[in-house]
């Protein structure tokens, strides 16, 4: 049973990677290249999602500050 939690453990760890490492390459091509689709297409999009964090006052401070502690 031990062995298995960990097994679980481990796939789990390797999908929130692979997530991760899928956005960050989403934000890239999007600022990189104009013509993506979504909230990131080019330096617009991008920040207008940084200022949805910056104009919501407190909660926005907080949200970005609880995002910027799992990047590391």
């Amino acid at each position: 049973m031990k062995n298995m939690a960990s097994v679980i453990g481990d796939v789990a760890a390797a999908l929130v990677t692979l997530f991760k490492g899928l956005v960050v390459v989403a934000i890239f091509a999007g600022v990189a290249f104009n013509n993506v689709p979504g909230d990131f297409a080019g330096y617009g999009g991008l920040s207008s999602f940084i200022s949805a964090f910056l104009d919501g006052g407190l909660v926005g401070l907080l949200t970005l500050l609880v995002l910027a502690s799992w990047m590391k």
